[in-house]
């Protein structure tokens, strides 16, 4: 057996012998040669980090921003018929995106709310759940907030939602809007979405100070809405009682609690304004209105 295995092996080309067997001198210089490439690719990076830190780089445009507004969604092709009706989906509001002094100022809200309700020696009746900030991704990167002036709106065809997001062009244009502050109640309260699954907590819109400058954009949405074809318009419009930017969203709240986050709110009003913690005050300059159109938002400047 060793005979025939000495022939194999004077019968195989040098070539693929050194492949198999490398020696130990080869393997040093390989791996000398690797730690130099990588000491050089570590100097890289940290050149391109230095370059990027000491440079301003340009703003990422709007037009980049709006187009991918709203993350893809697959998990609705897993669970809805592929043979229902289709509808051309749209959406009304106004876009706020906050400092990282304003962010601070929201985690502290967020966080009072956890002290007063979220204590383990605290009666919990309502199993009140964790709240995840909404104007922090996973990745800790911001993300917009916003005002609803409409609930989700469905249209039958394509041309219908074209229709309404030009007219709400031509009723901003008619009516000559100029900017404004919209001001914000720093007091939180729970609000539950449509589909009664997913409780929020919200920062209600100032309404008083506020009547003047949102009174006009209802008008305009309803004769938006009448003109693209919707009849049942005015259920479609929130009113300004409820108008709200939501700040965090519950992970998985019980049934208890979606059941009576009404009763919730008055108790958590009352505690929330005897501790008196929010003194500061909200705002955040309006001087567009946004519509979706599919994942993609239009922002439709004022006058």
């Amino acid at each position: 057996m060793k005979e025939v295995t000495n022939r194999l092996e004077e019968d195989l080309p040098m070539e693929f012998i050194s492949a198999d067997y490398s020696s130990s001198d080869g393997s040093d210089t390989e791996s000398e040669s690797s730690n130099k490439s990588e000491v050089q690719i570590e100097h890289t990076e940290k050149t391109c980090i230095q370059k990027a830190d000491s440079t301003d780089l340009p703003a990422i445009p709007d037009s980049i921003i709006l187009k991918y507004h709203i993350p893809p969604n697959l998990q609705k092709y897993e669970h809805q018929d592929m043979n229902m009706n289709r509808f051309w989906r749209s959406f009304t509001y106004f876009e706020w995106r906050p400092t990282p002094a304003i962010h601070r100022q929201l985690q502290k809200i967020i966080c009072k709310y956890k002290e007063t309700f979220m204590k383990q020696e605290y009666t919990n009746p309502y199993q009140l759940v964790d709240f995840d900030p909404l104007f922090i991704s996973h990745l800790g990167a911001p993300k917009p907030l916003h005002v609803s002036l409409t609930r989700s709106l469905l249209f039958e065809t394509e041309e219908q939602r074209h229709v309404f997001i030009q007219e709400m062009r031509n009723g901003l244009r008619n009516n000559e809007i100029a900017p404004f502050k919209l001001q914000i109640c720093p007091y939180p309260k729970l609000y539950i979405s449509e589909r009664a699954n997913t409780l929020y907590l919200g920062l209600p819109v100032s309404e008083c100070p506020n009547k003047a400058q949102i009174s006009p954009f209802k008008t305009i949405i309803a004769e938006a809405l009448q003109k693209s074809g919707i009849s049942n318009y005015q259920d479609l419009i929130v009113s300004g009682q409820n108008l709200h930017v939501s700040i965090a969203i519950a992970s998985n709240p019980s049934k208890a609690t979606l059941k009576r986050y009404q009763q919730l709110n008055e108790t958590m009003g009352a505690l929330l304004l005897l501790n008196n913690d929010f003194a500061y005050k909200l705002e955040f300059l309006v001087n567009s209105i946004y519509c979706d159109e599919n994942r993609h938002s239009i922002r439709i400047p004022f006058n």
